[in-house]
């Protein structure tokens, strides 16, 4: 089966409060990457035939971020996810197959989750799968509505359009889901913006599927931290954190030591070989290789450079520089290759 993928990247990031006019939400760096490119890197190993992402808002910084890993469509009015996904219609609409929708401000997200989120709408043999959340705490999120006996799903309310018990419901939608492909874009021209934003949203087909008894599914997320979305500097403080810790815990499993992971900040594409230690306050960026048995720092940073085996550097940068094998390094700067 055919699978495509929309990436939904236009929203301003209000939130944000940046002077910058075109400092689109996505493009905000973590670790020294873009959130965007992680969802595009979680989404690369799953083989998409098509990958379309919405720009609207800085849309330029985003395109050019998002280079030939996908398509681009511009959202020119803001006017909600419904109205985002009809704009890759004149790439996807004709189409067979499956479609992802995710949002492009979700870094966290894991390829191996959207394997199983796919995995599930084909077992199933779904025509819409939504992917939700179980939360104490669901303010801010669409809430999904099931029949109080057999658990059927029967629409997804939006916050600022649920009733007062409907708000006391905690299972929350993530924003991610699977259509197939030829009904999503048939039933995206059924939408209306009668709710309170006046917005045209994507959670309305759900609805539409099940009074149409079309096959709708769900599928709970496990780890809710996967599908948080950055909308704000605390927000992306804490991805930040979340994804330098999962990263130093994977190199210190392949056999780097940390003296303190807490301190060491480290970019997602960086390579660093066994019995290398680095010491506290130590920042890793960009496309670096480091080899096997150095010591690294403190108090450093290294950027886009590559470092052959068993050096001591112990100087204040190293950037876009290439450093052999067996070499002690105290200078302030390494540099200009």
């Amino acid at each position: 089966m055919k699978r495509y993928a929309i990436i939904l990247a236009a929203g301003k990031g209000t939130r944000m409060h940046s002077i910058d006019p075109n400092h689109s939400k996505v493009s905000y760096p973590i670790l020294g990457k873009p959130i965007i490119n992680y969802v595009l890197d979680a989404l690369k190993p799953l083989n998409f035939d098509r990958k379309v992402v919405v720009v609207g808002f800085g849309g330029e910084v985003t395109s050019q971020l998002v280079g030939n890993e996908a398509e681009v469509v511009w959202q020119k009015n803001i006017l909600g996810t419904g109205h985002a996904v009809q704009q890759a219609a004149p790439l996807l609409k004709d189409l067979d197959g499956e479609t992802l929708i995710i949002y492009g401000d979700t870094p966290l997200v894991s390829t191996e989750t959207i394997q199983s989120i796919l995995h599930i709408h084909e077992k199933e043999n779904n025509d819409l799968t939504v992917v939700s959340a179980v939360l104490s705490n669901p303010q801010g999120y669409g809430r999904l509505l099931r029949e109080e006996k057999s658990y059927k799903l029967l629409a997804i309310r939006e916050e600022t359009d649920c009733s007062k018990y409907e708000l006391d419901v905690n299972e929350a939608n993530t924003g991610i889901c699977v259509f197939n492909n030829k009904l999503l874009f048939k039933y995206l021209n059924k939408m209306d913006n009668n709710n309170k934003r006046q917005l045209f949203y994507l959670s309305q087909l759900v609805e539409f599927f099940v009074n149409d008894n079309l096959k709708v599914g769900s599928y709970v997320v496990e780890d809710m931290v996967e599908v948080f979305g950055i909308n704000d500097r605390v927000q992306l403080s804490y991805a930040a954190k979340v994804m330098r810790k999962k990263i130093n815990h994977e190199l210190m499993l392949s056999g780097v030591s940390m003296e303190d992971p807490d301190t060491t900040y480290i970019s997602p594409n960086v390579v660093i070989g066994k019995d290398t230690v680095i010491f506290p306050n130590t920042t890793i960026y960009g496309n670096t290789v480091i080899g096997d048995g150095n010591v690294i720092g403190p108090n450093l940073v290294i950027e886009n450079s590559k470092i052959g085996n068993n050096n001591t550097i112990k100087c204040q940068k190293v950037l876009n520089a290439k450093i052999g094998n067996n070499q002690e390094i105290t200078e302030n700067v390494i540099g200009d290759k």
